[in-house]
């Protein structure tokens, strides 16, 4: 159940039709929803929440492009409900998704980035379904460039001395991701 109480009255809608979009396979609902529940258990705050809810307003699988779209649907959402400084705050969260990589100092950023990241570490058949559907998200991409982005994507993410922000996702999901990247990695396909 999406999470919506959050949300300022009437916002909560227009975003759901955004997250709704047919073409969304990954990026639905359940990645939505999931997310809410893990920036629950992180701490997360009320800012967080709605940076979550507005971070993939926009997915059209072009980063950082959908981030900075999202960012400004965010601000124009919200612009009459909350203040300057926390429509700011929510553009900020919005933006960490970009990259997953707060600063050090920032603990609401590594919330939302963890709580973004989280399906890294899930167990390997639920991963797997989760890249079958970031696959089917993307049909005009060969499957060699499908194989090349994701071979990029698992790169950069093994390289970090941590892909998650938070200790408690460090110490949740930080194993089974590095495996799951790697067994991605050596794989000939997925």
């Amino acid at each position: 159940m999406v999470r919506q109480e959050v949300l300022p009255a009437g916002v909560a809608a227009e975003l759901l039709a955004r997250w709704q979009e047919p073409h969304r396979r990954y990026h639905g609902v359940t990645h939505l929803d999931d997310g809410l529940a893990v920036l629950e258990q992180l701490g997360g705050g009320d800012l967080e929440k709605i940076a979550y809810w507005c971070h993939d307003a926009v997915h059209t699988n072009s980063s950082p492009t959908d981030e900075l779209a999202s960012a400004e649907v965010a601000r124009a959402l919200l612009a009459p409900h909350l203040t300057p400084g926390e429509v700011d705050e929510v553009c900020r969260l919005v933006l960490v998704t970009v990259s997953h990589l707060p600063a050090p100092e920032d603990e609401r950023g590594a919330r939302v980035a963890d709580a973004d990241l989280h399906g890294l570490g899930l167990p390997w058949d639920a991963y797997v379904a989760n890249l079958a559907a970031i696959r089917a998200e993307l049909p005009g991409l060969s499957d060699a460039g499908w194989r090349e982005r994701r071979q990029a994507f698992a790169a950069r993410m093994l390289q970090r001395p941590h892909i998650f922000a938070t200790e408690v996702g460090r110490q949740r999901w930080e194993v089974t991701a590095r495996d799951n990247l790697e067994r991605e990695v050596a794989r000939e396909s997925l």
